[in-house]
């Protein structure tokens, strides 16, 4: 564990390029890497820069996250997942990022942006601004609704220098044990790549399909979560490995005496003697207000309980009297310790929460430490 820090995350990149690599064969599709968030909080520079060569495309939310790709070096296509605002065509070409598009305004202002970069170049030369259609087939939150998309892919035609290189949607419920809204997706999607023949990459699958829905795979998956070793179905088809482990370090030790509360509002109160030990992390650096009396750590490889309520910076959880724990030691938040592990869907669990945003809440302040 690292000396100078009282909490930080493990990554290993070769367990996030083994998933890489697993899902591919598995699919036998072309991939599309999703790293928006901050790579799901694993750190998106050293994260793409492992996957240059395995990943076919990038995937993130907004331009500013594919701006960051660019200025790091990272020459691989760089998908914006979700239709940017028209007014930020300029760095979408500049920075040659694809758009998502679902709306005529961003659709004409990508062309327009192109026209007049070939006006100002001697000689004239054209260039194309990749996009990616977005049909909405039912999630409804973005997206051309499918009884129009067709009708505005052949409007886009017009639009000269643009390049429709792909068509899309997202899944609603392929994570879910009923998959029968996903077939419905599915179907509506093939109703409209039936007649997009000159499209080269049509895609559906988000990690939940690519793992357990085979004829979403078509051209290229997209995949998230299951890059980072985390299932996002209970159905395991694929030996993935978990990249992040999550550690902290033990800042007190003392016993309580009995009748005594613990932590901000004494919501634990002891009925006897303990010992317990004061542990440096807390919400504020992402940790779960919502594990406050029910979350469990590793320390020397056994489960301990969190007492009362997680502070900002620090947590509090029991230890034996006969153990020999002492102030430095190291404590496993999410990760394996000797025999145990703790996971990130259980942590997400006991949270009421989900793992995407376990992962994503994991502050600047928590040191990133690549293996």
């Amino acid at each position: 564990m690292d000396a100078t820090n009282q909490t930080h995350v493990e990554i290993n990149l070769n367990a996030i390029k083994a998933n890489a690599k697993a899902i591919k064969k598995h699919t036998g599709s072309k991939l599309i890497a999703v790293v928006k968030a901050d790579a799901y909080g694993h750190g998106v520079i050293p994260v793409t820069e492992a996957l240059q060569n395995i990943a076919d495309m990038f995937a993130v939310a907004t331009v500013d996250e594919g701006i960051e790709l660019r200025q790091a070096g990272i020459q691989n296509p760089i998908l914006i997942l979700f239709s940017p605002l028209p007014d930020l065509a300029v760095d979408i070409v500049d920075y040659d990022l694809t758009a998502a598009v679902d709306n005529w305004s961003l659709a004409e202002q990508l062309n327009r942006v192109i026209l007049d970069r070939n006006h100002q170049s001697q000689p004239v030369k054209i260039k194309k601004a990749k996009i990616h259609i977005n049909v909405n087939t039912g999630m409804n939150r973005c997206g051309v609704r499918f009884t129009e998309a067709n009708r505005f892919i052949k409007d886009l035609e017009s639009l000269s220098l643009l390049e429709m290189e792909g068509v899309f949607t997202h899944f609603a419920t392929a994570d879910e044990n009923d998959q029968s809204f996903a077939q419905i997706q599915l179907n509506r999607f093939h109703s409209v790549i039936k007649n997009t023949l000159n499209i080269s990459l049509k895609h559906v699958a988000n990690s939940a399909a690519a793992l357990t829905i085979p004829e979403s795979h078509l051209d290229v998956v997209r995949t998230g979560l299951s890059l980072y070793g985390i299932y996002p179905a209970k159905e395991k088809p694929v030996q993935l490995q978990p990249a992040l482990s999550w550690k902290a370090r033990i800042g007190w030790i003392d016993y309580i005496e009995p009748g005594e509360g613990i932590s901000y509002g004494l919501t634990f109160k002891t009925q006897n003697r303990i010992r317990v030990a004061g542990i440096q992390v807390g919400y504020g650096d992402g940790y779960p207000r919502a594990l406050s009396g029910k979350g469990e750590v590793l320390i020397g490889g056994i489960r301990r309980p969190i007492l009362g309520r997680v502070c900002m910076d620090m947590i509090v959880c029991r230890l034996m009297s006969t153990d020999n724990i002492t102030v430095g030691d190291e404590v496993v938040l999410i990760g394996k310790q000797g025999n145990e592990e703790i996971g990130v869907d259980e942590i997400a669990d006991h949270a009421n929460t989900i793992s995407y945003e376990i992962l994503t809440n994991i502050g600047k302040r928590v040191k990133r430490i690549y293996k």
